[in-house]
């Protein structure tokens, strides 16, 4: 479980779209093992930051509302953020620590997972 904030600091409104796909993604750096990502509608707030998994209920999730996987459409306006929930499912444990980023270039969202980096979607905003 992992969760993103994303925050406009521009003074103009800006819509941003992540998308992955329903298939598998695997890990180079670990042989066998491979991972769905979900991105659950609950907004994720900084007061959830020291509960378990973030407050999300993710067995109410994986068995009620996982219908819409990993899409993610939102406007923030200016001076404003919208931070966001990240699950990843892998099919066996992964030895050491995972890491992830967020990384935006030229408007477009790469979202990586140790060393895997995934092209996932893009800003659309005036004079970003």
């Amino acid at each position: 479980m992992f969760w993103t904030r994303i925050t406009n600091e521009t003074e103009n409104p800006f819509e941003f779209s992540i998308e992955f796909s329903e298939d598998a993604y695997q890990l180079f750096s670990s042989p066998g093992r491979f991972f769905k990502i979900f991105i659950p509608s609950d907004s994720m707030t900084i007061d959830k930051e020291a509960l378990f998994n973030y407050g999300l209920d993710v067995d109410g999730y994986l068995n009620h509302d996982s219908n819409n996987q990993g899409k993610l459409i939102k406007n923030i306006n200016p001076k404003n953020n919208y931070t966001f929930y990240v699950l990843t499912l892998f099919n066996k444990g992964v030895e050491g620590t995972l890491r992830t980023e967020l990384k935006i270039d030229k408007q477009k969202l790469t979202y990586r997972i140790n060393d895997k980096e995934i092209d996932c979607g893009d800003i659309n905003g005036k004079q970003l």
